[in-house]
Formats: C-alpha cells, sequence, structure tokens
C-alpha cells in the first residue's frame, strides 16, 4: 500500500509535468503533439492500474477483518506537509530556505519545549517488540462551539474596519390634513471602528522528527489548532478589549436587572427575565437568538423537576433521561454549553445579528529553520496564527449575570 502511493504521487507529479508541457504546446501550436498526448494516455492507464491493485488489497483486508478502516480525510498537518512550498524547502534538504508558509485553508499560547525524536522515544530493543496500539492518546478537549453562534464574514485587506450604528429613531407619521405640511422623522447614525487582533503560538520541532515521525504532523491540527481555538472563544466571550485583546460580549453586554427577580426564582425563572430584558430595552436591540451556559448550569436545569409527589420526586421539565437532545433548548433559544464561560454566569443575546465575527486570516502555517539557532542544530520553529476581529454592534443585545 505504501509503495503504491509512493507511486501514484510520484506519477501525479510527472502527469501534472505533461499537462503542463501540452498546455503550452495548445497556446503555441493549436493543439498538442502526439507523443505529449501518447504519454499522458500512458501514465493514467498506469496510474488506473496501480489504484486497481490498491482497490484489491482493500478488498483483501474487508476479507480478513470483516470491515475496512473508515476512509481518512486529510488533516491540517497533512496538508501541510504534502504542500509544494514544503517539499520545495525538503527537496533542497531545507538550506538557502529562511522560511516559508504554506496556506492551507480553513481553519494557537504556548508550548515552546522542542520535539525530537529522542524526546518522542523509540520502541524497546530486544528480540521481541511490545505492540503498538493505533493512534495516540492525547489529553481530552473541550467542545468550542461559541465561533457557530456567531455571523461571520470575510476580510481581504487592511487592518482596521468600521462599521454604521444607527443611536436613534424619531418616527413622526401621523394623518394629514390638506394642504398642511407634513410629519417630520428623525434619524441618528454613527460610525465606529476597530482594528485586527492577532492570536498566535509556537512549537520547536527537530527537523528528524518532522521527517520521520508520521503522527507528528497531527501536532498542527489537534494541540495547535486546539489552542489557538480555545484561546478564540475565550477572547470572543470575555476579552478585556486592552491591547491586542478583543473586546468581548461579555465585557460589553449590559448587565441582568435583579430587580427582574422574583422570591423562589429558578434558573429557568431568570432566563426568562433576561430574554425580556433584551427584548424591552428601548427596544433597541434584535430578538435574542442564543444563550450560552456552562455545563455545570445546564446540567442543574436539566435536572429541575415539578412537584408532583413531593419535593424533587415529580417529572423532568427540561431534561430526557431517556434519550435527551443534541440541540437544548430553553424558552425557545438553543443553548451552547461552554468551559470558556464562568459556572453560574450566563450570555444571552442575538448573537447572529448584533455581532460579527471578522475573519482577516484563516489558519496559517509557517516555518523557519533559520530561527534562533535552528540552521545548525536541524530545528524547525512551526508557528500556526490566525488574525481576526469583532465587531458588537448592539451591545445591549446581549444580557449577562449570575445565575
Amino acid at each position: 500500500m505504501e509503495q503504491n502511493d509512493q507511486l501514484l504521487t510520484e506519477m501525479h507529479g510527472e502527469f501534472k509535468g505533461f499537462l503542463a508541457k501540452a498546455a503550452e504546446e495548445t497556446k503555441l501550436n493549436g493543439s498538442a503533439r502526439e507523443e505529449t498526448k501518447a504519454a499522458i494516455e500512458a501514465i493514467k492507464e498506469k496510474m488506473d492500474a496501480i489504484q486497481k491493485q490498491t482497490d484489491a488489497i482493500d478488498l483483501k483486508i474487508v476479507e480478513r477483518h470483516g470491515e475496512l478502516l473508515p476512509p481518512t480525510v486529510k488533516s491540517l498537518g497533512e496538508k501541510f506537509a504534502e504542500s509544494d512550498e514544503f517539499k520545495s524547502a525538503k527537496a533542497t534538504d531545507f538550506r538557502g530556505q529562511k522560511s516559508f508558509r504554506a496556506f492551507i485553508g480553513d481553519a494557537f499560547e504556548g508550548r515552546k519545549s522542542s520535539i525530537t525524536t529522542v524526546g518522542v522515544g523509540s520502541g524497546t530493543t530486544g528480540v521481541q517488540m511490545p505492540t503498538r496500539l493505533p493512534g495516540i492518546t492525547a489529553l481530552p478537549m473541550q467542545e468550542l462551539r461559541i465561533r457557530d453562534l456567531m455571523n461571520k464574514v470575510t476580510m481581504t485587506t487592511g487592518n482596521s474596519f468600521d462599521y454604521v450604528q444607527m443611536l436613534s429613531r424619531q418616527s413622526s407619521p401621523s394623518p394629514q390634513i390638506e394642504g398642511q405640511a407634513k410629519a417630520e422623522s428623525t434619524y441618528l447614525w454613527t460610525s465606529k471602528s476597530d482594528t485586527v487582533k492577532t492570536i498566535a503560538h509556537f512549537t520547536n520541532v527537530s527537523k528528524q522528527a518532522l521527517e520521520d515521525i508520521p503522527w507528528m504532523r497531527n501536532t498542527l491540527d489537534t494541540e495547535l489548532m486546539y489552542g489557538l481555538l480555545l484561546k478564540e472563544e475565550a477572547e470572543i466571550l470575555a476579552g478585556d478589549g486592552t491591547g491586542q485583546h478583543l473586546n468581548g460580549l461579555i465585557t460589553q453586554a449590559t448587565a441582568y436587572n435583579t430587580a427582574l427577580d422574583v422570591s423562589g426564582d429558578t434558573k429557568l425563572d431568570k432566563l426568562r427575565h433576561a430574554k425580556l430584558q433584551a427584548r424591552l430595552i428601548g427596544l433597541a436591540t434584535f430578538a435574542p437568538d442564543g444563550v450560552v451556559l456552562n455545563p455545570t448550569d445546564m446540567a442543574k436545569i436539566e435536572l429541575i423537576k415539578d412537584e408532583n409527589g413531593g419535593t424533587n420526586k415529580g417529572r423532568y421539565i427540561i431534561g430526557d433521561p431517556q434519550q435527551g437532545s443534541p440541540v437544548k433548548y430553553v424558552w425557545g433559544l438553543p443553548v451552547v454549553e461552554s468551559d470558556s464561560i464562568t459556572a453560574g454566569t450566563f450570555l444571552l443575546g442575538a448573537f447572529g445579528t448584533a455581532a460579527t465575527l471578522i475573519d482577516r486570516l484563516a489558519a496559517m502555517v509557517e516555518v523557519s529553520f533559520e530561527h534562533s539557532t535552528n540552521f545548525t542544530s536541524n530545528m524547525a520553529t512551526i508557528l500556526c496564527e490566525e488574525r481576526l476581529g469583532m465587531a458588537v454592534k448592539r451591545p445591549n443585545a446581549f444580557i449577562t449575570g449570575t445565575i
């Protein structure tokens, strides 16, 4: 399988070369030369034959093990390792390469210890080698879903952005008396601006480890990507707006009006008060479309019961212990459970209309072999970063408080 994959990769490169040659000949002469066409067809037949052989091997795996391993989607790290930039640098043994960038599409604070083949270790010596179970057991990762709630736009130029916000609306329509002046309505707008922020971190890895350890590429799309998105979510929710921090939703949100509380209110009651508060603030907000809760608070809400049969002996009000629901709702609003919000705190608001997340630079991997003493110590520095901004157009469309 590995030999076939290598052959297919080599032949694919040759195939692309002949296609480029055919295109150039067509441009100059109106059509490709016959020998070029023949070469393209021959390579295609060889690639088809190798693919059939690979399919046959897959079939044997199915017959032997009863099932075929699920098809894999190329990871961020695999895309990076297979990028033209990386292959070009590797072909020259990384000499003379100050740095290069590999742009790998969509979508990191950090870890500074260097990764080497010695550091990750190897199998023990001896007659019998231990059985290595497949996969890498990583540390647990929390779900990151705040970004999914928000409206997102892509920004292609510049480092700053602004937006227009309506400050007031004075509508004065009235029945018209013939011959009299008509009523005038007035409106007031203002513009606000902010700048794009950069979130980044890096790790050091030896050139040998980068080449020799296949799963090392997963560092790019697991730990580094997770670290980036974890920090991003914290900034979106509670960035303090100072320096290069985002001005977070909770930071700008309106405080929950505790005067709405009634003796004996449950967490559900408070969330309904907050929804009403968001609706009534001078009619100047958008309708709420989501709630963010810590998993601990959501669990307590799902455990609330009615009082049939006595205290805590009735039926569950929200929770369904038999099957639950992939998407949870409270008062008609979808709930996002996030460990990034402090337990005992809630955020309710119009995420899709009152705030916009601005992506200036999606996931980017930059590798330098000449950072510090990299060149003389065969080290590579892998830098992962993104650039983004956030426009909270209606801060009073968000309500936050304790629950």
